[in-house]
């Protein structure tokens, strides 16, 4: 037998789903309201100063309580987009195609540190516009990958927001890969970078029959990765007619 909680029993009262029910909720607040009031008005006096502040702090407990509950609600949100079954999560790979974005926020390194578990990254592809390539950002994550014993491999892309280009030199990146025996397998990742250079990647991977990952996280309020023990690579599943 299902057992009727609290909850439930005030949901009858605040919600117009049962009228009767919800005008003697509504009562009961309006007088619990006239109560509360009377009483602070018995204690500090109805003098407009008081007055003043009693609207003041309602108004402030009022956009308190909706801004927790917004959190709560992009919490509870974000926490259910980040669960991914282990059967889906992409596993360490020895060869690793990551776009890299000029956002110093970027999930660049967790990725990286993703397919670094039991040492199994070996090679990395880095593929960047000119001007992200010469970053002081970009240059500390070659040095970390020579760091940990990953072999970063350069790729210029001329024009990011050209999809041709980019497909073609994710085509060339994996052709360099192909004689190179601890280099596979090999994952592409489409998290960075732009929607072009996600539509571009995605394709020639399909066309090589190279599977790419999408890095799953929390987010902020501006889109950019929270780092989170529940952070992982999930693996894109395309199917083609």
């Amino acid at each position: 037998m299902n057992q009727f909680s609290l909850n439930d029993l005030l949901r009858l009262f605040l919600e117009t789903r049962v009228p009767a029910l919800f005008l003697i909720g509504s009562l009961a607040l309006a007088i619990l309201g006239n109560a509360v009031y009377e009483l602070l008005t018995g204690v500090f006096g109805a003098t407009p100063q008081f007055l003043i502040a009693l609207i003041a702090g309602a108004v402030m407990i009022f956009a308190f309580v909706i801004v927790g509950f917004q959190r709560l609600l992009r919490g509870i949100k974000g926490r259910e987009q980040t669960t991914v079954e282990p059967d889906r999560q992409a596993p360490p790979h020895h060869g690793l195609i990551l776009p890299v974005s000029a956002n110093p926020q970027a999930a660049d390194r967790d990725i990286i540190a993703w397919h670094r578990r039991n040492a199994t990254l070996r090679h990395c592809w880095l593929l960047a516009s000119p001007s992200v390539a010469n970053s002081e950002r970009f240059r500390d994550l070659k040095q970390n990958l020579l760091e940990q014993n990953v072999t970063p491999h350069v790729v210029l892309l001329g024009d990011v927001l050209r999809a041709d280009q980019v497909y073609a030199k994710v085509r060339e990146a994996i052709s360099q890969a192909v004689p190179i025996g601890d280099a596979w397998p090999l994952i592409a990742d489409i998290t960075g970078g732009t929607k072009v250079m996600t539509a571009g990647i995605l394709l020639a991977c399909l066309d090589a029959g190279v599977p790419v990952q999408y890095w799953v996280a929390l987010r902020n309020d501006h889109g950019d990765p929270l780092r989170s023990a529940e952070s992982c690579a999930m693996q894109v599943v395309v199917r083609t007619p």
